[in-house]
């Protein structure tokens, strides 16, 4: 169960839905109007689990600093490889989430996230089903006028 606990890291720290598309700012039909550093966190987490959904590595990572580190001693290049991992092993993921808390102070944010994480493996002898509810913390950091993910771990 421990090495299955980082899935739903990455899943608590996203949307179900993704913002990409439409004509607006981001994306978004009919937006009008400065987007909120908020609106803008809500989107790349959102992607963020598109990304996980459809089992796309690097849509996940493009949102994640170059400077990430956690609690389970992961850089950016492990968790790269643990995402692989995980996409590569489950079929299926699919996350359920209430909405989210974000704090925004200057150039950082936090995000506190409660969620359900449901996925399926490829191969049930060598991976169990996962099937977890909690919350996270979520760290950002702006660069530019993108928000990228620097951590995410246990609430405590």
């Amino acid at each position: 169960m421990k090495r299955l606990a980082p899935i739903a890291l990455i899943m608590a720290g996203v949307l179900l839905s993704s913002c990409r598309s439409g004509s607006g700012p981001f994306g978004l039909p009919g937006l009008v109007g400065a987007v909120s550093d908020e609106q803008k966190i809500a989107m790349v987490l959102a992607d963020v689990a598109h990304g996980m959904e459809h089992k796309r590595v690097y849509q996940v990572l493009s949102h994640v600093s170059q400077r990430y580190h956690d609690r389970e001693g992961r850089d950016y290049e492990a968790l790269r490889q643990h995402v692989a991992a995980i996409l590569d092993n489950y079929k299926t993921i699919r996350v359920t989430r209430t909405p989210s808390r974000v704090q925004v102070q200057g150039d950082r944010a936090r995000v506190v996230d409660t969620f359900g994480t449901l996925a399926q493996p490829n191969d049930l002898k060598e991976f169990p089903i996962v099937d977890l509810q909690g919350r996270v913390v979520v760290l950002l950091e702006r660069s530019g006028d993108t928000w990228q993910i620097l951590e995410w771990g246990p609430l405590f």
